[in-house]
């Protein structure tokens, strides 16, 4: 895969010079269009020649085509430097397993079924792992999918990740046009508030008079001073002074409309290229958005100059340039405001899918899950995603009627870790997403883990009673549907006998519940209870070895109960205790 990915670092480092060497040119020729025109716009009124008045107004023209032009080719060396910051960023992430994207840490909730026991959020986490967002909307959707899947939409989320994960090229140019999004959460509670404010509607008098006075203005000025006619020229200087009072009695309205949306011109032109990608790449998707989000980034920056004076006032007194501005902002938004978030949720949507593609991009070896509806869960060489391919040991389980496991083994054995391998792999598949296996068919059913609890001091809450607390909300989750359940060593904070029955007695309330799922435990004589259930329970192990006078562990799955103890051997070697004593 890195080969790919420096291929395209190479192509965008070349673009970027490239473009680089133009903007620069463009800037020097922009600056001797201006100096230009000022020098025949100064020798035009010392001799009056028509020839070089014309040059002035030529390059004046000629300027300001070049400030589009300039403009385009800094928005092309931006795309190029983001692409460049891209395919470094990847090649960093399969050579050295670097995690640089946001963690969606500001997204977790509390007391979620699963998402603190298996990393789903937080610094290292799976979010970080496939996060290739950059908008807000895009992290709050991804954080979203990640946490509440949706398993009636799996198969239908499959064939749009497969279909997208070719297309590198297309995946990269959009996320290069989203990483200049800078939008945040304040952005879109403006927007919503905007949205829901009412819509104010100019008085038909009022629009006639934005017209009609301006052109009287100018008609008596024209006449007054031409004919020198006193009383047009009074007539005038009136209107001068009726032209102005208008004007500012609407500034309060102009800017209370645009109140949230200032300086917002190059965010929404970043949208708008981004919906137009979506637009072009994606025929069922709705056409006319990106060309009503341009008009809105339009009409949002002629009305940002409001608020300067020296320019506004005399331009909004001789043609009221605002005001027509500001109405057909009113009209943008009767017709528009509506459909605004479903553009940018577009826009976010396509993020979140992009980072799906790019994760099966970068897992070819990773498999699609078939997907069954018989309460079956089978994985074979299934492994944690974010270990490294060299440091992964890959094992095969199942689960279904007969097969709820309790899972015994020393500790580092590598218990937990598969445990979370389990978990992360049936919300990769919730998601629709291949997962770390050679194979897997799958029933995507909900997840519900208790693995990694802690003292909260500030709910004056012990370990021993937010296991407890977590056990019942696991139970009222099964007694409402069937789920698959992951449990680490259950009630800790208690003794061992009462841990022992308890222990017991939970497992014997998951089977009449008929959970799927693994209960690992350190009490092997927790695992006599498959004597009394054989076609309910299994018992499966993680074993350490010594070898050589050394702890050993393989992270290989077996059949039966874990036989060896290391905690002896450990204390042993380190001295803490003797073979006499």
């Amino acid at each position: 895969m890195t080969r790919f990915y420096q291929e395209q670092l190479r192509t965008a480092t070349t673009q970027y010079e490239q473009l680089r060497k133009q903007y620069n040119t463009f800037a020097l020729l922009r600056l001797i269009a201006i100096i230009a025109t000022i020098d025949y716009g100064y020798q035009t009124v010392q001799d009056g020649s028509w020839v070089k008045a014309i040059l002035a107004v030529a390059n004046l023209v000629l300027f300001f085509l070049l400030i589009v032009r300039h403009k385009n080719i800094s928005l092309q060396r931006q795309i190029a430097k983001a692409k460049i910051n891209i395919n470094e960023q990847e090649i960093a992430f399969l050579e050295h397993r670097t995690l640089f994207a946001d963690n969606g840490k500001e997204f977790a909730i509390p007391n979620h079924p699963f998402a603190h026991d298996l990393d789903v959020l937080g610094e290292g986490s799976l979010y970080q792992y496939l996060n290739r967002t950059h908008t807000f909307l895009g992290k709050k959707l991804l954080a979203k999918r990640m946490l509440s899947p949706t398993p009636l939409s799996i198969e239908a989320t499959q064939q749009e990740i497969k279909a997208l994960t070719p297309n590198l090229g297309w995946r990269q140019n959009f996320m290069a046009h989203t990483s200049l999004i800078n939008d945040s959460a304040a952005f879109y509670q403006h927007l919503a508030q905007w949205v829901a404010a009412p819509t104010p509607v100019l008085p038909r008098y009022v629009r006639f008079l934005l017209w009609g006075l301006p052109v009287l203005l100018l008609s008596t000025l024209l006449l007054g001073y031409g004919w020198e006619n006193e009383i047009l020229k009074s007539l005038s200087h009136l209107l001068i002074t009726v032209n102005l009072v208008v004007f500012l009695s609407f500034i309060g309205k102009m800017t209370k409309e645009k109140l949230g949306f200032e300086r917002a011109y190059a965010m929404l032109y970043a949208f708008k290229q981004c919906i137009e990608q979506i637009e072009t790449h994606f025929p069922e998707k709705d056409k006319g958005a990106s060309k009503q989000i341009a008009q809105l980034s339009r009409l949002l920056d002629d009305l940002d100059s409001v608020s300067n004076i020296l320019v506004s006032v005399p331009l909004n007194i001789f043609s009221f340039y605002h005001l027509h501005r500001y109405q057909a902002l009113l009209q943008w938004k009767r017709a528009h405001a509506g459909e605004i978030m479903d553009w940018f949720e577009q826009v976010a949507e396509t993020e979140v899918l992009c980072s799906f593609a790019n994760y099966s991009y970068n897992h070819p070896d990773f498999a699609y899950p078939t997907l069954n509806k018989e309460y079956r869960i089978h994985f074979e060489a299934m492994g944690h995603p974010l270990i490294p391919d060299t440091q992964r040991i890959c094992n095969d389980i199942t689960l279904d009627e007969g097969h709820f496991v309790i899972l015994t083994g020393s500790n580092m054995s590598g218990k937990s870790t598969f445990l979370r391998s389990l978990g992360v792999n049936m919300l990769l598949c919730q998601m629709g997403l291949p997962v770390c296996a050679h194979k897997a068919d799958l029933h995507p059913l909900p997840l519900l883990v208790s693995m990694r609890l802690s003292d909260s001091l500030n709910e004056g809450q012990s370990y021993f009673f937010a296991e407890i607390n977590r056990i019942q909300q696991i139970v009222e989750q099964l007694q409402q549907e069937r789920c698959i359940v992951l449990l680490d060593e259950v009630l800790r904070g208690t003794n061992s006998e009462d841990k022992q029955y308890g222990t017991v007695k939970i497992i014997e309330r998951l089977l009449s519940l008929k959970a799927l799922g693994i209960v690992a435990t350190h009490d092997i004589t927790v695992c006599q209870l498959a004597n009394h259930y054989p076609t309910q329970l299994q018992n499966l192990c993680f074993e350490s070895m010594i070898v050589e006078g050394e702890l050993r562990f393989d992270y290989r799955l077996r059949e039966g109960v874990c036989q060896n103890k290391n905690a002896t051997f450990l204390m042993k070697k380190l001295g803490i205790i003797k073979d006499n004593e």
